[in-house]
């Protein structure tokens, strides 16, 4: 069995973990209700992007919570039935977290588009690029060889998310040179910065999972910076 982790950090880890689902899905709601009363495209891309990044990480934060709660299992069998609920949740949580980004860099386009502001004329082509490198990535995700139910595969784990690092350095790239959104950029590189240090060093030394938190405080603080532009 897995060492039990104290109970302060359980709590605080269920506490923070709640508290993002909820702010995902009211701020998720908040865009929703914006685009149905005159706010435009770029709200309902934003209720999309939102409710979508919550939904799917609910599905491998809401196990974690529940486990917190119960302790850590008691039998094998228990063990492996958390092992497989939290695979299935990485596993749904990857793909979300994929369209996300995709729907991010289209935010990026229709705000501009508001703005006035003139699109490269590469624009077509990185956007269905960035579409791709999606597909490319949610289709290594489904494939069996990254064993999501019975722990998983290190180098399956990296090879999956090549497409993934792609399209954030797309995304990156395009923020800082065309649209000046540095605070945007930065988070965007934080966050994978922070997934990345989880996907490489965490089977390792199980306390760079924490490094999740920044993450999600990325993602927090990106939906805030859309919540004060509609």
């Amino acid at each position: 069995m897995k060492r039990e982790k104290p109970l302060a950090m359980r709590r605080g880890e269920s506490v923070f973990c709640a508290g993002y689902l909820i702010f995902a899905l009211v701020a998720g709601l908040r865009f929703a209700f914006a685009a149905r009363h005159g706010a435009g495209e770029l709200a309902s891309t934003l209720a999309r992007m939102t409710l979508l990044l919550g939904c799917g990480d609910a599905f491998h934060l809401v196990p974690r919570i529940l486990n917190n709660l119960a302790g850590a299992p008691k039998s094998k069998r228990k063990e492996n039935r958390w092992t497989f609920w939290l695979g299935l949740g990485n596993l749904i949580s990857s793909i979300t977290m994929t369209i996300f980004y995709v729907l991010l860099f289209d935010a990026m386009l229709q705000l501009c588009a508001a703005s006035g502001q003139a699109m490269p004329t590469s624009t077509g082509f990185v956007k269905g690029l960035i579409v791709g490198l999606a597909v490319v990535r949610v289709a290594l995700c489904l494939l069996p060889q990254n064993r999501w139910f019975d722990g998983g595969d290190q180098q399956w784990g990296i090879i999956r998310n090549i497409p993934f690092l792609a399209i954030g350095a797309i995304t990156v790239i395009y923020l800082l040179l065309w649209y000046s959104e540095w605070l945007l950029a930065c988070l965007v590189v934080v966050s994978f910065a922070c997934y990345m240090g989880v996907v490489l060093l965490a089977r390792k030394n199980p306390m760079m999972g924490m490094l999740m938190i920044p993450k999600t405080i990325c993602y927090i603080w990106m939906i805030a910076l859309f919540l004060l532009r509609v």
